[in-house]
């Protein structure tokens, strides 16, 4: 049986040393440069998700960011991105992508993150090397002290379907980007959430819809969560979300950032220093 994309602990020891939590997309037939540490994507971000999320796309603000914060992949890859002859091969017999863990959980998102767009790069701020995500933040996540998770996290996926329009495509995000962002295992689940922006507003020049929410968990912090929907800048009239959460905390970036990450999306990929644009 072929094993179907997703996220997978990652099959390279040296990324694995590096952040225990790292996840490397199988993109069907073999392992990409996409990389995020398990977590960064869910609750608000675990930090796992931060340096190799941005290419993994979803985004957990205070969660170990599925999308994280490990360096580099540390595999080598030809100039398509791919792994070379000395990369893991196939699937093993058991259906499990090479050096997966056979009694890992499948994917727990089938988020892809999004290409030839970026974030910018505010202050106090980091920009995954692989993809558009940014974070800030790490800490010991509170209902799982051996994650770690973030402040604040963002970044840009394929909206999934990609069929409706902006305002049906945000709505219909937020509720699950929530969950994912601010886990039960992480935050001990969302009690309560207020909406408290629904609106249209603009990205990358594109017409897009907002919504955000405040919402309680039962331990916290309290966070902020955002899903924007709009059409890709490129023409190719792809729905992309960008989702960002913040924690509610001292330590926290302040609302507003949150503004500015939006109005700050441009079209283009990261330099080669994995960096988008300082703010």
């Amino acid at each position: 049986m072929t094993t179907p994309p997703g996220w997978y602990p990652d099959p390279d020891p040296a990324q694995r040393d590096n952040s225990p939590s790292a996840e490397r997309w199988w993109d069907g037939a073999c392992w990409t440069g996409q990389t995020r540490t398990r977590a960064a994507v869910r609750g608000p971000l675990v930090a796992g998700v931060v340096g190799a999320a941005v290419l993994a796309a979803a985004l957990v603000v205070s969660v170990v960011l599925a999308f994280g914060t490990a360096p580099g992949s540390g595999l080598a890859r030809d100039e398509a991105g791919a792994g070379d002859s000395d990369s893991p091969g196939p699937p093993d017999d058991d259906g499990g992508p090479p050096g997966a863990d056979p009694e890992a959980p499948d994917s727990p998102d089938g988020d892809v993150p999004a290409t030839g767009v970026d974030l910018p790069v505010l202050k106090g701020w980091d920009h995954d090397p692989f993809g558009p995500m940014v974070t800030t933040g790490e800490y010991k996540c509170p209902g799982s002290k051996e994650e770690s998770c973030l402040r604040g996290s963002s970044v840009i996926i394929v909206a999934p379907g990609g069929t409706a329009g902006a305002e049906e495509t945000a709505k219909s995000d937020i509720g699950r980007f929530a969950e994912l962002a601010y886990s039960k295992s992480t935050y001990g689940g969302i009690t309560s959430h207020e909406a408290i922006a629904s609106e249209k507003t603009s990205v990358a020049g594109q017409d897009a819809y907002r919504v955000r929410w405040k919402i309680v968990n039962r331990t916290k912090p309290d966070a902020y969560v955002e899903s924007v929907a709009f059409r890709h800048p490129d023409g190719s009239g792809e729905m992309l979300l960008l989702r960002t959460g913040f924690d509610i905390a001292k330590s926290a970036p302040p609302l507003s950032d949150m503004d500015k990450l939006a109005e700050g999306v441009t079209e283009g990929d990261p330099g080669e220093d994995g960096r988008g644009k300082d703010v």
